[in-house]
């Protein structure tokens, strides 16, 4: 494995346990309050998170091991963040999905061959996805939605 794809997974790895102790550092009162009138609370946005992990970069990096060039269907943002919120999920269950599905997708790459890295798929609209892509987005995704729980607690 190349040193840049030990990277990504450790990436992947260590952004789970990032958002992990965003969730753990949150005042519990903080948690489902937006920080502002528009916003998603850190509730919201460990939903999107979960959401986005398994349905979108999970889903898409296992078609991509097993299927010849698929084609990627559009998410629907909205309509699985709302139907998950009326579900009332604890954040806690959320985490574990969330933790586990980082683990999981790295124990599927980490004996990928290197070449096989880059088998792509397309989106009708954002055009093509290779594994490595997906891949790295994991990690950024997660980071990136950390940041915005500790922001929405902060100013909740």
């Amino acid at each position: 494995m190349t040193p840049e794809h030990r990277a990504i997974l450790e990436r992947m790895r260590s952004s789970a346990r990032v958002v992990q102790r965003a969730v753990e550092a949150a005042p519990p009162g903080r948690f489902t309050r937006p920080p502002r009138e528009g916003e998603w609370s850190a509730l919201e946005t460990l939903t999107h998170l979960r959401d986005v992990i398994v349905h979108v970069y999970g889903l898409r990096i296992r078609r991509l091991l097993y299927e010849d060039a698929p084609l990627f269907a559009d998410f629907d943002e909205e309509g699985y963040r709302r139907a998950s919120l009326a579900r009332d999920e604890a954040a806690e269950d959320l985490l574990d999905t969330i933790v586990a599905e980082h683990e999981q997708l790295a124990r599927l790459l980490q004996t990928l061959p290197d070449p096989e890295w880059s088998r792509q798929g397309r989106h009708p609209s954002l055009g093509v996805m290779s594994v490595e892509f997906l891949a790295r987005r994991v990690g950024e995704h997660a980071e990136e939605h950390a940041a915005q729980i500790v922001a929405a607690v902060r100013t909740g």
